[in-house]
């Protein structure tokens, strides 16, 4: 097997001391192919790379393409035919890479390896497994907690996804598959590929001794919190529609789509003006006969036509996160149709025998989903025989 590294980074250039340096054992001495792509970085992590790296082979965007973007540009320039994937914020263990290579070799129907990550101290999870609910959010189980409370899985052990922090897939499978979704720029991109290649009939194993050590939210707090919301409910919708299959697609997709609006209505609550603003004027306060004054719509009025725009200026949070991800979901509707024909064309396992093999269940995440999930009006969204277990918060981060 021809071994190709993709390093992918957006921020400083000392970036460089985590992953690449940590490469140093198999690219210094061309055990495999190590691709350092600068995605539109701040400073000169390009020109560092090369003068302290010249191992490596360094690729070059003048604009950050997100994580899937670079990583395609990664493997648009690599020439091996396993390609690796290492996060920015991560180093590689001793053994990382034959713990990889090894795990495929052993493993020949699967597609993928996903390694294991540790905290930077190398003594708590990061990543072990992955578990994806039933609307396409994802987890990682066991976060946090320290490694001898928690049983890590074994090697070839098929799993849900790969984290794309530390992962590696054969070539074939990559090109076949589609690769990473470059619409999704990051997140869940890793959780649509396992996805995809599962359809395919091929797995995704784990490769627990391919360890690297991971900083932890490093890189995505450049991003800030309200635009990794976005990506969050934009890429979860998409990774959805993109995916599912038509039974899957005509059995859980009202429900999908109902606690994205539930959510939305959640968030409008969690602010005062919002809150006042988006209430439904004909609600039980309002006048049952439907007529007289009903508080509010006038400005309402005014709005709808145009006319001296009246409420509040929506700020950056909740509900503005969740009206932007609908707006991408939308602009981007097209393109998902595609990817899913794609995927139909190739897909030669029904997400019914998925979803027996890697159960999906509904997951309370934000304010108000506890009473919908719990709520008859969510049952009945589901048709029975594809119900999805309920699950806890605590318990999945826990479990």
């Amino acid at each position: 097997m021809r071994p190709s590294v993709i390093v992918v980074i957006h921020g400083p250039a000392g970036r460089l001391d985590d992953a690449v340096a940590s490469l140093a054992p198999w690219g210094a001495r061309g055990a495999a192919e190590v691709i350092v792509v600068d995605n539109g970085s701040p400073d000169d992590v390009a020109g560092e790379t090369r003068r302290r790296f010249p191992w490596a082979n360094t690729v070059t965007s003048e604009t950050n393409r997100g994580f899937a973007g670079g990583v395609a540009l990664g493997v648009e320039a690599s020439g091996g035919d396993v390609l690796l994937l290492l996060n920015d914020d991560a180093a590689a263990g001793e053994g990382w890479l034959e713990a990889h290579l090894e795990t495929l070799e052993a493993n020949p129907g699967a597609a993928a390896t996903a390694g294991l990550l540790t905290g930077w101290d190398g003594e708590r999870a990061d990543f072990l497994r992955g578990l994806v609910t039933f609307d396409a959010h994802a987890f990682q189980l066991h976060q946090g907690r320290p490694l001898g409370e928690v049983e890590l899985p074994a090697a070839g052990e098929p799993l849900a996804l790969a984290c794309g922090g530390n992962m590696a897939i054969r070539r074939a499978d990559w090109e076949r598959a589609g690769g990473f979704d470059p619409a999704l720029f990051a997140y869940f991109e890793d959780v649509e590929l396992a996805w995809r290649l599962q359809a395919m009939g091929r797995e995704v194993v784990a490769a627990p001794a391919a360890r690297a050590r991971h900083r932890g939210a490093a890189t995505s707090q450049q991003m800030g919190d309200f635009r990794r919301g976005v990506l969050f409910e934009r890429n979860a919708l998409r990774v959805f529609f993109a995916t599912a299959d038509a039974e899957h697609r005509a059995a859980l997709g009202t429900a999908v789509l109902a606690t994205f609006l539930h959510r939305m209505v959640a968030f409008a609550g969690l602010e005062e003006d919002t809150a006042a603003a988006t209430r439904d004027p004909f609600g039980l306060t309002a006048s049952s006969s439907g007529t007289g004054h009903v508080p509010g719509m006038g400005g309402g009025l005014r709005r709808l036509f145009g006319r001296a725009p009246e409420g509040p200026v929506l700020r950056d949070g909740h509900l503005l996160m969740q009206l932007r991800a609908a707006s991408g979901f939308f602009e981007g509707l097209e393109a998902t149709t595609e990817r899913r024909a794609s995927l139909e064309a190739l897909r030669t396992v029904p997400d019914r025998e998925i979803l027996a093999r890697h159960p999906r269940p509904v997951v309370p995440t934000y304010p108000g989903d506890e009473a919908w999930f719990a709520s008859e009006g969510f049952r009945t969204l589901i048709p029975e025989d594809w119900t999805p277990a309920h699950l806890a918060l605590d318990e999945v981060i826990r479990r």
